[in-house]
């Protein structure tokens, strides 16, 4: 029966056929009982199989769903510690991680991606920012050897501006700082906050980029890709440093050429020196995300894949994945693929799959933070610390 309410939920959230449609009672016919039973669910769990294995057709997805509005804006978050750990499981090595922290200065996020792990967090429509942060930063206790720092955990980076202070005590906190990266993780277009604070140079933003069909109907409310990529051209050429990740790619029809056209764009707007990171990643849901996802009753077809089960979490099988980022490192030409050009990784993806995407790979995670360390603060003009 649980299988059976997953299947419908699902289904419906895809904007498929009803499972009414898909139940074959013919399955079982020569059978009884038990048996008959079994045989009808295998038709149709093979019917719902082949929908996840093949690439998602977002052609016939044409309903827009409807979105709650959250726009309160208060100032809070208490004694909540606001420096936390990037989601990377945290025992063994199951996936590579670089150790990244994250900043939680604003809780919830205004845009509505359907895959968001954000909604798993906080069920208010409330935007929390945090009170006093300038004197909260002053005083944040930093674990040793902290090198890098994530804004855009628990909601985007950028979307607030300077709303609330939360850039301008983010430049501070870096300018006390100056050996550690913060970065400023972003899908919105906003541009005003550029002109407006003086960002030190170990400040990146960076931006979440995707193929325009996943842009509408998966990312509801974001800038599209070629105001996402105008908001990154006018940050670099005030002078910020600037990353992109694609991330998160979905395999769905046409996306060879989507995502080669976004790569493209990439290459043609911007010169192989002036960006400092390029990740790749993909669809990674925990089991509170698949829940939320199912309760929300939008439509969305990101659950219409095969889910692999791989250190706690769902996501592509392993062969899904090294297809989508095989191909999206291969589209990048061979001068971005230099030690001059900016630091490529997978972000949050087993090891095993650094070899054939790359053709490099690192023994654990220390060596694979150490590179990227290295790497960032060159192209930072940053000097290392012994």
């Amino acid at each position: 029966m649980r299988q059976l309410i997953e299947y419908a939920i699902d289904l419906r959230l895809w904007r498929q056929k009803p499972i009414i449609e898909l139940w074959d009672e013919h399955a079982g016919e020569h059978l009884t009982a038990k048996p008959r039973f079994k045989a009808i669910m295998n038709n149709l769990a093979a019917k719902i199989d082949q929908l996840k294995q093949t690439p998602t057709d977002y052609t016939t997805l044409q309903e827009k769903p409807q979105l709650r509005t959250k726009i309160t804006h208060v100032e809070d978050l208490g004694d909540i510690q606001l420096l936390g750990r990037c989601p990377c499981p945290v025992s063994g090595e199951k996936t590579r991680c670089c150790n990244l922290y994250t900043l939680d200065v604003v809780q919830q996020c205004a845009f509505a991606c359907s895959y968001c792990s954000i909604q798993s967090f906080y069920h208010r429509d409330e935007i929390v920012f945090a009170a006093n942060l300038t004197e909260r930063l002053d005083h944040l206790a930093l674990p040793e050897g902290i090198w890098h720092i994530g804004t855009g955990q628990s909601s985007d980076s950028l979307m607030w501006g300077n709303e609330h202070g939360v850039l301008e005590a983010l430049v501070r906190f870096a300018q006390s700082h100056p050996h550690i990266v913060i970065e400023l993780k972003t899908k919105s277009a906003r541009t005003d906050w550029i002109s407006s604070i003086d960002i030190p140079p170990n400040i990146v933003a960076t931006w979440s980029l995707n193929a325009p069909t996943i842009i509408a109907h998966e990312e509801h409310k974001t800038a599209s890709l070629e105001k996402r990529l105008a908001a990154a051209r006018a940050a670099r050429d005030a002078g910020i440093p600037v990353g992109f990740h694609l991330h998160p790619m979905i395999y769905f029809s046409n996306w060879e050429d989507e995502y080669r056209a976004v790569i493209r764009e990439v290459t043609t707007q911007f010169s192989v020196d002036e960006v400092v990171m390029i990740s790749f990643g993909t669809l990674t849901f925990t089991k509170e995300a698949l829940r939320e996802l199912r309760l929300s009753g939008r439509p969305s077809r990101v659950l219409q894949m095969e889910l692999s089960e791989t250190a706690g979490k769902f996501s592509y099988p392993l062969s899904v994945k090294e297809q989508l980022f095989t191909h999206a490192y291969s589209s990048f030409p061979v001068s971005w693929k230099g030690e001059e050009g900016p630091f490529m990784y997978l972000c949050m993806e087993p090891p095993q799959l650094w070899e054939p995407v790359f053709g490099r790979s690192y023994p654990d995670n220390a060596t694979f933070e150490q590179a990227m360390k290295t790497a960032y603060l060159k192209k930072l003009g940053i000097a290392e610390r012994s």
